[in-house]
């Protein structure tokens, strides 16, 4: 009986199971019968967006509700590529460089440029080389390169190259000492060169342009001709025999003189150099135009003569080493050298005018060589008559040359 029982309560558990609707079917059995259904509270999760800091909306009625999210990976170059870094070939792209404030560099080749360098040149003449003693009989001048003298008022006036590579300005000191065939002699040698000298102070500028094979040097100076410039002293204290006809040279008169020198080349290679050369005076010590050509031969810098430090910022040892020649013809307007200072009307003897030769030309022929921050030039001039009756005449040239 017990047995008979307990099957009638499992049939029984089982019919009431199946016959439970889905809440689906409740829901519509409901609908069906018009008995209202409390409303369902969905909470649901909104779109989360790159960067997204909202919080999750409750509350509200989504059929679709989605789960967006995005992210970044870093790996480091190491981890893609496997290679080297100094295997790697970089983009070609431009940086921009910090210039240093004091030195700038230019590269041209395999020659670099110091901008501002501090130059000592040291140019002495005198016909002695020759064994003479009498016309331009002695010359020295002083140059000094400077990073200041770029600043001067005066390097404003001084033409150069405006697109150059390099260039720099500095200062001079000049001297040149002119006397007679006979300096000993007692009394006025008409027809022959007067006693003269000259002694000024000026500011000059270089500029150059390698890839044109250009340079321009100009410069001005500003001095005196007469006893003051000191020719009479100087003379007398290197010579064993005094020259007593200084009492007859030209007095003092003031010195104002423009100079401008322009070179470009015809023809370079790493041994030969050709250039043509023009160059002018105006003041009241030379009115003069010339021009003419200049040769080189040899190893050396294009362009540039001077220690490989002035035109290599690496500061490289190398020798440099030139034999050379020039030729220029002058067409002279005035000297005063010769025919005394505008200002002057006082000196004792004085080449007329229609005496002067107005074509002169001057030729020259010597051997350079610079090592690292120091050179040495020697030179040799030719000069045809400066004025009628006057004879040719050569002087030698010695030039050194420092880079500090």
């Amino acid at each position: 009986m017990i047995r008979i029982l307990h099957s009638v309560f499992i049939i029984w558990v089982v019919a009431f199971l199946f016959s439970c609707s889905s809440p689906e079917t409740v829901e519509k059995d409901a609908a069906e019968a018009g008995i209202a259904q409390p409303e369902r509270i969905v909470e649901v999760i909104t779109t989360i967006k790159k960067k997204d800091t909202q919080m999750p909306v409750a509350g509200q009625l989504q059929q679709d509700a989605e789960f967006k999210y995005s992210t970044t990976i870093n790996k480091k170059i190491g981890e893609i590529v496997d290679a080297p870094m100094s295997g790697i070939n970089p983009k070609s792209i431009q940086l921009e460089n910090e210039l240093n404030r004091e030195t700038q560099t230019f590269e041209t080749g395999r020659h670099q440029a110091e901008v501002n360098p501090v130059i000592l040149r040291v140019i002495f003449d005198n016909d002695i080389f020759d064994n003479t003693d009498y016309y331009y009989t002695n010359g020295v001048r002083f140059e000094l390169v400077l990073p200041f003298a770029e600043q001067s008022p005066v390097n404003k006036i001084l033409l150069g190259i405006k697109s150059s590579d390099f260039g720099f300005s500095g200062f001079s000191v000049t001297q040149n000492i002119y006397t007679p065939v006979n300096p000993e002699t007692t009394e006025i040698d008409y027809g022959d060169r007067p006693f003269s000298a000259y002694l000024t102070i000026g500011q000059f500028r270089e500029t150059y342009q390698m890839e044109r094979k250009l340079q321009i040097k100009s410069a001005l100076d500003l001095g005196i001709m007469g006893p003051s410039s000191m020719g009479e002293t100087v003379q007398s204290s290197i010579h064993y025999l005094e020259p007593t006809g200084w009492k007859y040279q030209m007095q003092n008169s003031f010195l104002i003189n423009y100079y401008i020198n322009i070179e470009k080349g015809l023809y370079s290679s790493p041994n030969l150099e050709i250039n043509i050369a023009g160059q002018a005076n105006v003041g009241t010590l030379y009115n003069k135009l010339g021009g003419g050509l200049n040769f080189r031969l040899g190893s050396f810098m294009p362009v540039y003569r001077g220690p490989t430090t002035s035109c290599n910022y690496t500061r490289k040892k190398q020798w440099q080493y030139w034999f050379f020649m020039s030729g220029i013809t002058d067409f002279v307007a005035y000297d005063a050298t010769l025919q005394g200072g505008l200002f002057d009307n006082k000196s004792p003897y004085v080449i007329a005018d229609s005496k002067l030769n107005r074509m002169i030309f001057k030729a020259s022929a010597g051997l350079a060589v610079y090592y690292y921050r120091f050179g040495v030039e020697i030179e040799n001039f030719y000069l045809t008559p400066e004025f009628e009756g006057a004879r040719h005449f050569m002087y030698g040239r010695i030039k050194l040359q420092a880079n500090f």
